[in-house]
């Protein structure tokens, strides 16, 4: 599987693209809900649900653990995982509006107030809710609000497969342009085991 290691400059021209892009596109049926740090105690079920659909992109299998069934303990591990080491985690959500639930995430970690770089890890939108522009919509608030909290942060990366081709669509239109790319490679092993 090839990956593509893409990075979004946090210059003037990617932030004005962003703010043009910011806006709900349909503000009826969906609600942004951000925050910095533990998921809010009312979504933790729902973002775990919506977490679960990461690997409905192409090859993320071979590269993360299954999220299925995803629970309250679950997430939290997660979140103890990413804040290991003094990392800020922050999350952008898209609520549906009928239901109050997490229908889509994007979420990014900052090293520490001063670093430079921030990660870009996993986004997703639940099957129903996907060609509505939400994923573009999350990351382009997600890029403005980044800026604003964490001014240091000149870059933001993130790999992404070079078949997953909506995801790379969406990272070029909020400006992410890619940098390298890499090869992974399964081997069986004598045991018959994958590693």
């Amino acid at each position: 599987m090839r990956l593509e290691r893409r990075e979004q400059s946090l210059d003037e021209t990617v932030l004005r693209r962003c703010r043009d892009l910011a806006a709900c596109p349909d503000p009826a049926r969906y609600r942004p809900v951000y925050w910095h740090g533990p998921v809010p105690e009312p979504l933790v079920l729902t973002f775990g649900q919506a977490m679960g659909h990461v690997l409905d992109a192409p090859g993320a299998a071979l590269q993360m653990a299954s999220r299925q069934g995803w629970d309250r303990e679950a997430v939290r591990a997660w979140e103890a995982q990413l804040a290991a080491g003094g990392e800020h985690v922050m999350v952008h959500a898209a609520l549906w509006r009928d239901t109050g639930q997490v229908v889509a995430a994007t979420v990014i970690t900052v090293a520490g107030d001063d670093a430079r770089d921030a990660a870009q890890h996993d986004t997703v939108v639940l099957p129903q809710h996907r060609r509505r522009g939400l994923a573009r919509w999350m990351k382009a608030r997600h890029t403005l609000l980044l800026h604003e909290r964490f001014p240091c942060v000149r870059t933001v990366g993130t790999t992404v497969n070079q078949r997953n081709l909506p995801m790379i669509a969406v990272n070029r239109t909020v400006g992410y342009h890619t940098v390298h790319e890499r090869l992974l490679v399964e081997l069986p092993l004598a045991d018959g085991a994958r590693r």
